[in-house]
């Protein structure tokens, strides 16, 4: 069951006031509400939005995030691994010079630049420079969001300046009105030629989603404005085109661009960007998922999943289910047939047949862009079918197994790993065609590849999913030590864990009061019943594996709901090869730790000999190949080799 779209009328008439103006009167009407805001002293369009108040209305969280979602702004990690990683990821979002990463822009249209170049992706001879700009923007407005640091917001509003006066000299480097890129327009000239070019649009898509989180995330109203001016550029270079030639033209990688402009429209008004938007239906893709056939194999991974969240967008705007069955066909096909035992997706990058794994690990497995676009999808979903356990359960999953542990905790600038493989003897390292260092995940400016870039907004965003809402209260769908603010409500809760190390949470109510639901996942993997206590009284009824416990009462300070979540090891048999199996304790996926020993053979594992020596840190002790080796959870397997699956 799905909810029905909500309409851009009632989501208006919810803003009110001169939110309702700026939005519904379309992208002309939003450019002169900029203009009249005025310039600030130093040349920035002043911000009108605070912190907080249009992120309980993140547009990219879809209709049913509108109402669903709580703002980042209201949400706190507490001491945890995920705040750790958060740390360490903005130290390197405010690290980062801005100047480097803006001085391809600036050349492109003639502007000087005496900054020195990055090298990676962000090269000035690479075909695909420019993308990190988009990314560091969202990662900085989803930092600020919710931190509340104006460092990152700071930083945020510089670059947004700089790339806006690189669009304003569009026309005068002889480009097109509102073309903005770190690489000329002639790039498209190729696209549409059918010559060689890389994936020109995937890098529109980056900063246009970029300069969206600035503007919902930040209130920079300026970033509106240019990426409002960049999708009136993506309408007229498709517009010129018929539908075989844009067909041709999407077998080329082009991001999540359709989300942005479906965004677009939803903050504008304007029906031209939904327009545009849906000419990106990539029908060779698309028609499959629409008749629930799963054809994915030989497709790039990472260059369809977004596609999938424009899909859902784009049903959400305009009611067409069409679009509706291809997204969740698709979540169903790639979670079930073609995912890892980490939730993760791809074998060098690519799919293969469904249900294949154990002859498809390698260090190349689960490329770390696939899994945070499906926690992207994923989460839009949710909003729809907040009941479903399902959809929590793999976002848990490829949360605290890959993305939680795609960051280098050593790094004090948190770098991210391309890949978490799985082969036998696998090794989280950047991949040779990155660098040569066998012990290095990224690195500061050499780098720069679509992964180190998704990794500054994942990291950045670990609190947008551990909650959420609807009309009768509070859903805990993830485990996270943190502290939810529902304003609305008048509510502060408390959530405190050493999750899963500790199986068990407690729910607390530290001000406010409220009668209302609080309904707390009872994930799939609970090993026979959970326990719950209210107040310190047992309830007789705390719900079944792959339910929820629910509980309304007028809740008070001091109210406490603690909920006990039994975990147990498990044998995960691959669906090619049931003696290949790996070892998952509750949600998590256990590894084995061998240190330098590169050993490319599958060891057996003498699955009676699992034994747990310690909670603090979640330790197990093993037999394999007739020696002794040490499991833990595979986030926190670094710098040495380890093995994921097992002969058993």
């Amino acid at each position: 069951m799905t909810s029905r779209p909500v309409t851009r009328r009632a989501f208006l008439g919810g803003l009110g006031g001169a939110a309702t103006v700026a939005l519904a009167s379309g992208c002309r009407a939003a450019r002169q509400a900029a203009a009249v805001a005025g310039p600030r002293r130093d040349g920035h369009v002043r911000d009108v939005v605070p912190r907080g108040a249009l992120s309980s209305r993140y547009v990219p969280d879809g209709t049913a995030g509108l109402t669903a979602a709580f703002p980042l702004a209201a949400v706190e990690l507490l001491e945890s691994r995920f705040r750790a990683n958060q740390s360490r990821n903005t130290d390197y979002l405010l690290f980062v010079d801005p100047d480097r990463l803006l001085h391809t822009f600036r050349l492109n249209v003639g502007l000087p630049s005496s900054a020195q170049p990055c090298g990676g992706w962000e090269a000035p001879g690479s075909l695909v420079r420019g993308h990190t700009t988009g990314h560091l923007m969202s990662g900085l407005a989803l930092t600020y969001a919710n931190t509340g640091d104006p460092a990152p917001a700071d930083k945020g509003r510089y670059l947004v300046s700089q790339l806006a006066r690189c669009q304003a000299r569009s026309a005068s480097a002889g480009f097109h009105p509102g073309y903005l890129s770190a690489f000329p327009e002639s790039f498209f000239d190729r696209l549409e030629a059918g010559l060689p070019v890389w994936s020109p649009y995937y890098m529109i898509h980056k900063i246009m989603a970029g300069m969206i989180d600035q503007h919902e995330l930040a209130g920079n109203t300026q970033a509106l404005e240019v990426a409002a001016r960049l999708g009136d550029w993506v309408g007229w270079r498709t517009g010129r085109l018929s539908y075989a030639h844009m067909q041709q033209i999407l077998q080329i990688e082009h991001g999540g661009i359709a989300e942005s402009l479906t965004n677009l429209y939803r903050l504008t008004g304007d029906p031209s960007y939904l327009a545009t938007a849906e000419r990106f239906y990539h029908a060779v893709v698309f028609d499959p998922l629409a008749r629930n056939q799963d054809e994915l194999a030989g497709l790039h991974a990472n260059t369809n999943i977004p596609k999938m969240i424009a899909c859902i967008r784009i049903w959400e705007e305009t009611g067409n289910e069409r679009y509706h069955d291809i997204g969740t066909n698709f979540w169903r096909i790639v979670t079930q047939h073609h995912s890892y035992v980490i939730g993760g997706t791809s074998n060098f990058e690519h799919w293969h047949a469904p249900d294949v794994v154990a002859a498809q690990l390698s260090n190349r497995t689960c490329e770390n862009c696939c899994s945070y676009n499906m926690l992207k999808l994923t989460r839009l979903l949710h909003f729809h079918q907040p009941g479903r356990i399902d959809l929590l359960d793999h976002y848990e999953r490829a949360l605290f197994n890959q993305m939680l542990g795609e960051q280098d905790p050593d790094s004090p600038h948190g770098f991210n790993i391309y890949y978490t493989g799985l082969s036998p003897g696998a090794f989280k390292q950047q991949p040779s065609f990155m660098g040569s260092n066998p012990d290095v995940y990224s690195t500061n400016y050499t780098n720069f590849s679509c992964d180190h870039a998704s990794g500054m907004e994942t990291q950045a965003k670990f609190a947008d999913t551990i909650y959420s809402r609807d009309a009768h209260g509070l859903f805990v769908n993830l485990f996270i030590p943190s502290v939810v603010n529902w304003g609305d409500a008048g509510m502060t809760i408390r959530q405190s864990t050493s999750f899963p190390n500790e199986p068990r949470t407690r729910i607390t109510v530290t001000s406010g009061q409220a009668t209302m639901t609080i309904r707390v996942r009872i994930p799939s993997w609970v090993a026979g019943r959970a326990q719950a206590w209210l107040n310190g009284t047992r309830l007789d009824d705390p719900g079944t594996p792959g339910s929820w416990l629910a509980v309304e009462r007028n809740w008070q300070p001091g109210d406490g709901l603690e909920v006990s979540l039994p975990m147990r090891l498990s044998l995960n048999p691959t669906p090619d090869d049931p003696a290949v199996q790996a070892v998952t304790y509750g949600p998590v996926v256990l590894s084995g730790a061998y240190g330098a020993d590169a050993a490319t053979a599958m060891p057996r594992l003498d699955t009676g000999s699992v034994t747990a020596t310690s909670q603090q840190p979640l330790t197990f002790e093993a037999t394999a190949g007739g020696k002794p080796v040490t499991l833990i959870p595979i986030a926190q397997m670094q710098h040495q080799h380890y093995n994921a699956y097992w002969l058993t």
